[in-house]
């Protein structure tokens, strides 16, 4: 249970990192908008972002400005899916484990 729990928050926090490298890569590199906020530009600014889109949390210290606002809401509305999917999966993968490890099936 544990290596699908380790592997389901691996796999998400690659895919938050894909996107924030996805945002700074648009942002300083192609020049497809811009994040306002107090933070200032960064890598690491780009990573919070991605982090708080991905997990639909939303603070508003940091808004995406022109066309980088599509990604931002794909990656919200993705991160939405895949966590429902990891939700359902792991619980999939418990249930099994417990039939397995108690030798009955759910009553």
């Amino acid at each position: 249970m544990l290596v699908v729990i380790f592997a389901t928050f691996m796999a998400h926090a690659v895919e938050m990192a894909v996107y924030g490298s996805a945002f700074f890569m648009l942002v300083k590199y192609i020049g497809v908008g811009e994040l306002a906020g107090s933070a200032g530009f960064s890598f690491t600014t780009c990573l919070y972002f991605s982090a708080e889109t991905y997990t639909s949390l939303g603070f508003g210290d940091l808004m995406p400005v022109g066309p980088v606002r599509l990604l931002a809401g794909v990656e919200a509305l993705n991160g939405l899916l895949l966590i429902g999917w990891s939700a359902s999966y792991t619980y999939i993968a418990m249930e099994r484990f417990w039939i397995t490890a108690t030798g009955e099936a759910g009553k």
